[in-house]
């Protein structure tokens, strides 16, 4: 009781007393394990607002994504906290924003009168009038989005409103002008656009500002560019960077096998400044490989990163160099980004009424510390500038890196051949599928070891990890990789069926050479938990691999253990053929889903596993003691096959 409580007390003031900028404050300087810590607390209380919480958990992270909203909209419905209301309506509006259709525009607004009802803090009416404005442009009523804008403008007057006021703007002059007004609020030298009939708008970016001059030799900074089939876009790269106002400078590019002419294309630049160096990779190995082979010849007493594709502005370095040079106990420090179309229209990837915000690829750090201590980027394709700081932030501190509010010194291209973007293994702001298991399976192997410097070329790997983020892919039969056997189940602790799970396992081991994971949640299990750490152990990423969303996998034998994961719809499921289909019935009833009779769990469950897999299973009691509760629960009338035999 007393518990409960301090909680809800801890809750209420947490939300009630502090205002979205204090919020975010103190979501900014606490770990993560911290932040699981307090939320397993909030948990423990049972209140209302950490319902909110697991919801908003499902319907992104784990893909519930009709039954979290439906359950949403019903507590939306019964609270009768104001706070809670509004709370749970913009998380919705939220939703329905980042979908970006003139349907989801409608319900957003509908979601946001709720949100907005007697709010009165500066920064959520900010983000909220940017969500309303880019719906009513969907529904093509530009002139009421600018008059919100305009409303909310006249007493707060932040560059997220003015790039938010330019993407209303159908004329490029006054939609630069909106952008320089963003740009002069942090100081910056403001853009242009040079003519040109041929390319986009965002490869018309112009900047000009001074040269840094001082009396001290300026120290170098290394900058390192990945490039793959960028034979177009890297010349608006290499001119931002070569265009910086720190002129002390090594440029390298590497080429990761490009098959058009990007190598000719950096080869020209590489003779007019010799500044610019080309390195050429031996094979395909993805972003991060290319940036390793960089460091391997990196010179600078600094290193930064500048993606292929984007445009940065000409201060960026100075602004972070200077950060570094007057603050010794830095290791490393970011500028702020903002996305940006071909149109140079801006995009929030899913941040809340977000255009400016910290930019990780914009990353610098000091050399010869950071790659005696921490080595090398992780050698993915994709994801490890959050666990290369992560390694930083435990060896030198939380405080070693510093997240520099500087404007916005990256326009970060946002184009439909993203990464950031693709629908499987991107990120739109929260974490699920490929990149979710890398962050557990990495944070997992932070807290056991002390040692924390990777090598490279990277021998033998740290940690597993999916293999669509492997330098090297497997080979594949038809576009599918083969598994022996593929256990299906909810692998967090307290599921159930954990101890199962590793007894089946160690008996498979025995005669199957490749066994695949794949986690399917149950809907009303705490959502936050993470997988058990028995489990984690048998993941190997040879023999023993998790298999995510959006992979191709085929097997011989599909075995789904706990069927209350088929209990709810969840949309991050891998693309699996199986030549048999077994569900192993642990637990009695199957859901607890009580509008439904007994008899049509099984069916329910048998047709969302159809459906998953595109099979019917066959079901097999896991003893006596589940075949006898079968029998009396559904009085001996089961619509679907069960097995004559027990599982043991």
């Amino acid at each position: 009781m007393l518990l409960r409580s301090t909680s809800k007390f801890a809750q209420w003031s947490f939300y009630s007393m502090l205002n979205s900028k204090q919020r975010n404050f103190i979501k900014n300087i606490i770990s993560n394990k911290q932040k699981r810590l307090i939320r397993s607390l909030l948990v423990r209380g049972h209140s209302e607002w950490s319902q909110v919480d697991e919801l908003k958990h499902r319907l992104y992270s784990q893909g519930f994504s009709k039954k979290a909203y439906d359950d949403l909209n019903l507590l939306l419905t019964k609270a009768k906290d104001m706070f809670q209301k509004k709370q749970i309506a913009w998380i919705l509006a939220q939703w329905h924003a980042n979908h970006y259709s003139k349907e989801d525009a409608k319900h957003c607004l509908h979601y946001l009168k709720i949100a907005t009802e007697g709010e009165k803090d500066q920064l959520q009416l900010r983000s909220i009038a940017i969500i309303e404005a880019e719906s009513y442009e969907l529904l093509g009523d530009v002139e009421t989005a600018k008059m919100i804008l305009t409303r909310v403008i006249k007493d707060d007057p932040h560059p997220d409103l003015y790039l938010a006021y330019a993407n209303l703007e159908a004329s490029l002059t006054k939609r630069t002008a909106w952008i320089n007004r963003a740009l002069e609020h942090f100081q910056l030298s403001p853009i242009s656009f040079i003519h040109s009939e041929t390319e986009t708008v965002y490869d018309r970016l112009h900047s000009k500002k001074e040269k840094f001059t001082q009396k001290e030799a300026l120290p170098k900074v290394s900058v390192l560019i990945p490039t793959y089939n960028d034979e177009e876009r890297i010349k608006t790269a290499l001119n931002s960077i070569l265009s910086q106002t720190w002129e002390n400078l090594e440029v390298l590019v590497v080429d990761d096998c490009s098959t058009d002419g990007t190598i000719q294309v950096v080869e020209q630049y590489s003779k007019k400044d010799v500044r610019v160096k080309l390195i050429k990779a031996e094979k395909n190995g993805g972003a991060y490989v290319a940036r390793n082979l960089a460091l391997k010849e990196a010179t600078g007493e600094f290193v930064t990163i500048n993606d292929s594709d984007d445009w940065s502005h000409p201060e960026k370095i100075e602004k972070q160099v200077l950060n570094l040079m007057h603050n010794p106990t830095v290791i490393g420090n970011t500028s702020q980004q903002a996305r940006a179309t071909n149109d140079v229209k801006f995009y929030r990837r899913g941040k809340p009424g977000l255009y400016i915000f910290s930019n990780i690829s914009s990353f610098m750090f000091r050399r010869h510390p950071v790659f005696e201590k921490i080595g090398y980027w992780d050698s993915v394709r994709f994801g490890a500038d959050v666990e290369f700081i992560k390694r930083i932030k435990k060896v030198f501190g939380e405080k070693a890196v510093i997240d520099l509010e500087t404007g916005p010194l990256s326009l970060q291209r946002q184009s439909p051949t993203s990464l950031t973007g693709n629908s499987a293994f991107g990120y739109q702001g929260f974490f699920m599928g490929a990149r979710k298991e890398y962050v557990e399976s990495h944070e997992t192997f932070h807290e056991t070891r002390n040692d924390l410097r990777y090598e490279f070329p990277q021998q033998i790997r740290p940690f597993p990890v999916p293999e669509p983020m492997r330098p090297i892919k497997e080979a594949k039969i038809n576009g599918r990789r083969k598994f022996d056997v593929v256990i299906v189940s909810d692998f967090r602790d307290h599921s159930g069926p954990v101890d199962l799970i590793v007894e089946e396992i160690q008996k498979q081991k025995q005669h199957a050479a490749r066994i695949g994971f794949i986690q399917l949640y149950q809907y009303d299990l705490n959502s936050h938990r993470d997988m058990s750490v028995k489990i984690r152990e048998l993941i190997d990423g040879r023999q023993i691999q998790m298999l995510v969303y959006g992979e191709k996998i085929a097997t011989d034998h599909l075995l789904l253990l706990h069927p209350p994961v088929l209990q709810e719809e969840q949309k991050y499921v891998p693309d699996v053929v199986a030549s048999k289909v077994t569900v192993i019935i642990n637990v009695i009833p199957l859901t607890n889903e009580t509008i439904r009779s007994p008899q049509s769990d099984f069916v329910h469950c048998q047709d969302r596993l159809k459906a998953y897999f595109g099979k019917q299973p066959m079901w097999v009691p896991l003893n006596t003691e589940i075949r006898q509760a079968l029998l009396e629960h559904y009085r001996g009338e089961l619509p679907v096959q069960i097995s004559s035999e027990n599982w043991k």
